[in-house]
C-alpha cells in the first residue's frame, strides 16, 4: 500500500472521530441525502423561485455576456477556495505530529498528499452539497438530471483543484515562513491581504459596470478570450451550453463533444495538478521543525522618537513607545490595516465616484473606521494575563498602560481617517473650506470616540488570545453599535451635519463610560 494512502486513511479516519458509530455508513448516508437535497429539495424550491423570474433567467442565458459571467464567478470561487488553506498556513503543528512524521519513512510528498486526501471526501460532499442545491435551480429551463450530475461534477473537479492548489501552496509557505517568527507573522498577514482582490472583483461585478461591459459585444469577447485559459472557464463553459442548449429551439451542435472537450480538460488538469504538486512538495516542503529565532530590536529613529516627544518623554514616553514597537513589528497588524484602507479604496472607486454631498462622501468612513478602531486597541489583552501584570508594577500602573494603549490607537487611526475625510470632502462639488475642515473635524471626533469605546469594550470583555475568532466578537459588537446608533441618530435629527452632531456626543458618552468601566475591570483581573 501507497504510504500516502496510509496517511489518507488515518487522516480520514481523524476528521470523521466524531461520527465513529456510523462511519461505515456515512458515504451511504451522504449519497443518500445528495440525492434527496439535488432531486427533490432544490427543484421545489427552484421552481417556485423561477416562476418568478422566468424571464430573466432565459434573458441571461441567451445573452452575450452569460458565458463570461459564469466564468467571473467560478473564477472568483475557484480563488477563493485556493486562499483557503492559505489561511491557515501558519497553524502551529504540535510536536508531536512532527515527530511521528520525521521517525516514519515517509517524504513530504505523502504527508501532504495523504492529508489532502483523508479530507477530499469530506471536500467533496461538501462542494456538491452546495452547488447541487444551486444547480438544481437550471432544472426548470429543461436541464436533466444527467447533465445536473455533470454540472456538479465540474464543481467538484474545479474547487477540489484549487484546495490543492492552496494546500500546495500553503504548505511551501509554512515550510519557507515558518523558519522564523518575522516569517511566521508574514505568514499570518496573508490571509487579509490575499482577499482583497477577491473583493475588488465582487464590487466590480455589483457596482463597477462589469456587468454592463460584459453585455458589449465589443467587450465581454475580450474578457472571455482571457477567462478562457482558466480551468474555471472550461466548467463554466459546460454550464452555459447546457443552459443554452435547453433554451434554444435549435439546440447547440456537437453539444456533447464540446462537453466532453472541456470535462475531459478538468480531469486531465486535476489529476496534473496533484501528480506536479507532489513532485513540487518533495523539492521545497520541508517537515523540519521551525528554528526559534527571533527579530534584534533597532535604536529609536525619528518616528519613535516623535512618538516618544508625544507622550512628554519620561516613563510615560518610554511606554508608549514600547507599546508602538510591539504593535507595529506585528505583520498581522499592519495588515489590518491595509485591509481596511483597501476597503475604503474599492468602495469609493466601486460605489462612491459620484459625491453629491458630504454624506456621499463620508459615510463608507463612519462604518469602517470603528472596524479599524477595534483592530487597532483590540491588541490590549492578545498577550495574555501575565503582560498586563508587568504594568501594574510599572510607574503609573494600569492607568498609565489605558492611557498609552488610547493615545496609540488615536495616532494610528486619526491620520488615516483625516486623509480619507479630506480627499473624500475635496471631492465632493462646491464645497467650501470651512464645510472641510467642520466635516473633517467630526469625523475625527467621532473615529477618536470610537478608539475609546473599544479599548473600554475589550478591557471591559478581555479577549487572552490572538485567535480571529475570539477578537470577532467583540470586533462586531463595535461595528452593530455604529450602525444602530448612525441610523437613530438620522431618524432623530434632520441632515446630516446635526445627526453627526448628534453621533458625536452620544459615542463619547458611550465611550467614556465603557473605557471606565473596562478599566475598573482592568484593576480586578486577578
Amino acid at each position: 500500500m501507497r504510504k500516502w494512502l496510509v496517511i489518507a486513511r488515518n487522516e480520514y479516519r481523524i476528521r470523521t472521530s466524531g461520527i465513529r458509530k456510523i462511519r461505515p455508513y456515512f458515504p451511504a448516508l451522504a449519497i443518500m441525502l445528495l440525492v434527496v437535497l439535488v432531486g427533490f429539495v432544490a427543484p421545489l424550491t427552484a421552481k417556485a423561485v423561477f416562476g418568478l423570474f422566468h424571464d430573466e433567467f432565459e434573458a441571461f442565458f441567451v445573452s452575450i455576456a452569460a458565458v463570461a459571467m459564469m466564468q467571473l464567478f467560478l473564477f472568483m470561487f475557484f480563488f477563493f477556495f485556493i486562499t483557503y488553506p492559505i489561511n491557515f498556513a501558519m497553524k502551529d503543528v504540535g510536536t508531536e505530529e512532527y515527530e511521528i512524521f520525521l521517525s516514519a519513512p515517509v517524504k513530504p510528498s505523502d504527508v501532504l498528499l495523504g492529508k489532502f486526501m483523508g479530507a477530499l471526501p469530506l471536500y467533496a460532499i461538501a462542494i456538491a452539497a452546495i452547488t447541487g442545491f444551486f444547480a438544481a435551480f437550471l432544472i426548470p429551463l429543461g436541464i436533466g438530471i444527467i447533465e445536473i450530475m455533470i454540472i456538479i461534477a465540474v464543481f467538484v473537479l474545479t474547487f477540489l483543484s484549487a484546495i490543492w492548489i492552496g494546500s500546495l501552496i500553503a504548505a511551501l509557505l509554512r515550510s519557507k515562513l515558518g523558519r522564523t517568527s518575522r516569517g511566521k507573522d508574514i505568514g499570518k498577514a496573508l490571509p487579509l491581504i490575499i482577499v482583497l482582490p477577491i473583493i475588488a472583483l465582487m464590487y466590480a461585478i455589483m457596482g463597477g459596470g462589469l456587468t454592463q461591459a460584459l453585455a458589449d459585444p465589443g467587450t465581454s469577447g475580450a474578457v472571455e478570450t482571457v477567462m478562457n485559459i482558466l480551468p474555471s472557464s472550461w466548467g463554466a463553459g459546460i454550464i452555459a451550453l447546457f443552459a443554452h442548449s435547453a433554451i434554444s429551439p435549435t439546440g447547440v451542435p456537437n453539444l456533447w463533444f464540446d462537453v466532453l472537450i472541456r470535462f475531459g480538460a478538468l480531469v486531465l488538469f486535476f489529476l496534473a495538478t496533484l501528480w506536479l504538486g507532489e513532485r513540487v512538495a518533495n523539492r521545497a516542503y520541508s517537515l523540519e521543525a521551525t528554528s526559534f529565532t527571533a527579530a534584534r530590536a533597532k535604536p529609536d529613529g525619528t518616528f519613535y522618537r516623535f512618538v516618544r516627544s508625544i507622550g512628554g518623554g519620561k516613563s510615560f514616553g518610554t511606554l508608549l513607545v514600547s507599546i508602538f514597537k510591539d504593535y507595529g513589528r506585528r505583520f498581522e497588524n499592519i495588515s489590518k490595516i491595509i485591509y481596511i484602507v483597501g476597503l475604503l479604496v474599492l468602495i469609493s472607486v466601486f460605489f462612491g465616484m459620484d459625491r453629491e454631498d458630504p454624506a456621499d462622501a463620508l459615510v463608507q468612513g463612519i462604518f469602517l473606521f470603528p472596524f479599524l478602531a477595534a483592530f487597532v486597541v483590540g491588541e490590549v489583552t492578545v498577550r495574555g494575563k501575565e503582560s498586563l501584570f508587568l504594568y501594574r508594577k510599572a510607574p503609573g500602573g494600569e492607568g498609565a498602560l489605558v492611557k498609552a494603549r488610547l493615545l496609540q490607537g488615536c495616532l494610528v487611526v486619526l491620520p488615516i481617517a483625516t486623509v480619507f475625510a479630506v480627499i473624500s470632502l475635496v471631492l465632493v462639488p462646491q464645497i467650501t473650506l470651512l464645510e472641510l475642515l467642520a466635516f473633517t473635524g467630526l469625523l475625527i471626533l467621532i473615529v477618536a470616540a470610537y478608539v475609546a469605546f473599544s479599548l473600554g469594550l475589550f478591557l471591559l470583555m478581555p479577549v487572552f488570545t490572538d485567535k480571529p475568532a475570539e477578537l470577532m466578537a467583540n470586533v462586531m459588537i463595535v461595528m452593530i453599535t455604529s450602525i444602530v446608533l448612525f441610523i437613530v441618530c438620522t431618524i432623530i435629527m434632520e441632515g446630516f451635519l446635526g445627526a453627526l452632531l448628534l453621533l458625536t456626543l452620544m459615542i463619547w458618552v458611550l465611550g467614556i463610560i465603557f473605557l471606565y468601566l473596562g478599566k475598573r475591570n482592568l484593576s480586578r483581573i486577578e
